[in-house]
This record gives structure tokens, sequence and C-alpha cells, in this order.
């Protein structure tokens, strides 16, 4: 039901250059995330419980459901079920058209500081895809009430392959299965995978000849804008985005090309 970054936050990390020159082969290639020269602190997690028992998750966006076992509609055709077992698991089941495209398991460790999600995703035409985010207890102390902060996004980025022709950008994050085809004229562009925001897009646009200004977007508004410069050498990637919302607190992802 909700997503941790699941990937596309950095998925504006590389686009090539447009306009008349052709894309310059230093964006080709296999690039490594250097953990000690980024500066990203993880998406944080809210989870609150009223005295009702509704549960609220607030990340990215916020959605509530009541883990009663019940199907209820969520809208655009859908439906979801939450399930309890006891105080440290949840179980929800997503379905479109009475089918079901998605469930996602939630278990607390056992003294409680770590909540481990686990998606599958079910596609029509394809195959069941796997994935699993991992999150540190910030607040609270019991249940899964409190804040919690994404620890898996590092871990999943860690590794990216990029490839340019002269209409689009083509990136791959193998060890999360997430995909994009950026068109080098500024059209948004679909980020494609599991744990994907839904309506999630990117565009990019010059900024000289080595750096892009970069906006993405979910169901069409502004998420994150920010911007890409690659070094002169050609050997490093540097991706800085801030939610227009909160200018000053930025992330910075370091990449070393391979």
């Amino acid at each position: 039901m909700r997503r941790a970054w699941f990937g596309w936050i950095a998925l504006y990390a590389l686009v090539a250059t447009s306009g008349c020159r052709a894309p310059s082969p230093d964006w080709n290639g296999t690039w490594k995330l250097n953990p000690a020269e980024s500066s990203y602190q993880g998406q944080i997690l809210t989870i609150s419980i009223s005295a009702d028992g509704e549960y609220r998750f607030d990340e990215n966006s916020s959605h509530t459901l009541r883990c009663d076992g019940k199907d209820r509609p969520i809208g655009n055709n859908r439906t979801g079920v939450c399930i309890k077992s006891g105080v440290t698991v949840l179980d929800i089941t997503q379905k479109e058209n009475g089918v079901k495209t998605r469930t996602t398991h939630d278990e607390l460790s056992t003294d409680g500081k770590v909540l481990t999600t686990t998606v599958t995703e079910f596609r029509l035409n394809g195959p069941v895809l796997t994935s699993q985010i991992f999150f540190s207890r910030l607040s609270g102390a019991n249940d899964f009430a409190g804040q919690w902060r994404d620890t898996s996004y590092l871990q999943q980025h860690a590794a990216m392959t990029l490839r340019l022709d002269n209409q689009a950008l083509h990136i791959d994050y193998p060890s999360v299965g997430q995909h994009i085809d950026a068109p080098l004229d500024g059209v948004d562009a679909t980020v494609r995978g599991p744990q994907v925001l839904e309506g999630a897009t990117l565009a990019a646009r010059p900024a000289g000849n080595r750096e892009f200004l970069i906006v993405t977007k979910r169901q069409g508004k502004v998420f994150n804008q920010g911007s890409l410069k690659l070094s002169n050498d050609g050997r490093t990637i540097t991706n800085t985005w801030w939610n227009p919302d909160r200018p000053v607190d930025k992330g910075t992802f370091v990449y070393e090309k391979k």
C-alpha cells in the first residue's frame, strides 16, 4: 500500500545531453554509489493508530485502513483488506477489478526496533516480483505506532547501469528492478518497477554541457526537483535533490564509475 522511496527518488540521477549534440559517452556504464561522500538520511514513515483501531500511514503520501479483515474500496476500481496477526504482523492485500495485484507483509522484530516490509507485485503479463524494505524505529515503543526510518534505500541503489542514445536515457537499478526511459527533450517519463509511487514521472532539461535540472512528479504534481552534474573527468556523477516545500533540506548521492 505504501512505498518507502521505493527507488524513484534517485532515478533522476542520470540524464543525457540533449539538443544538437550527441550524448557524451561519459554517461554510459556502470556506476557505484559512494555512501561516504553522499548525504541522505532516509525517508521517514509515520504510523499512527486511532482509538477505534484505524491505521494511518504517512510517507510521501497518506492513507488509512482498518485491519479488520474486510475488503474495502480504495478508489480507481481497487479494494484493500488488512489482517492483523497478533501485535507483530500486518498483512495487506490490494485488488483491482477483483484481481489481486499486490500484497504487503509487515512484521516487527522481537524487540520492536525493526520493521520489515515485504512487497509482492502480481502482474497480468510478467513475473511475480518480491522486494523488501527495512525500517529502524525512531519513536514509539510498542506495536506499529511511531516513526520509522527507511534504511534499505542506499543498499537498493548501491549500483546502477546507464545507457544513452540520441533519443533517451535508459537506466536500471538491478537490485530493486527499477527502470526508466527518459526522452532527452524534457518530456515527463514514467518511472517503472516495484515499489514505485503511483503516477511517478521524471523530466530533465540541460543547464550547460555537464549539468541538468531535474523535476520528478507524482500524479502531475512536483514532488522533488534538483540538479545532476557530471565531473569534468567523467568519473563522478553528483545528484542533488530537494522538495520544493523544503529547499534547504537537500539530499546528495555521489556515484563513481566502475
